[in-house]
């Protein structure tokens, strides 16, 4: 099945140099494909199950960041709960 969703991943690294010092930083911007309304939406069958898959993935994502935030020793994030993470 073909999907109309797509993800997106922008890295920004800057260099400097100068002065006997050297700094760099990243910045990463994720654009993920948003989760569906399924009731709203109306689908069935394959897209339906996909819908699913992918809303349940971008639970586990946000659960996998909110455990990182927290930064709590011991806390591991369920990144195995989902193929995304």
């Amino acid at each position: 099945a073909d999907s109309s969703r797509s993800h997106a991943v922008l890295l920004v690294q800057l260099k400097r140099r100068g002065g006997g010092r050297s700094l760099s930083g990243s910045l990463y911007l994720v654009d993920l494909a948003g989760s569906e309304r399924v009731k709203r939406s109306g689908v069935q069958g394959a897209a339906l199950e996909e819908a699913i898959a992918i809303n349940q993935s971008l639970t586990t994502l946000g659960r996998c960041i909110e455990s990182m935030a927290r930064g709590k020793k011991g806390e591991r994030p369920p990144f195995r709960e989902s193929k995304l993470t």
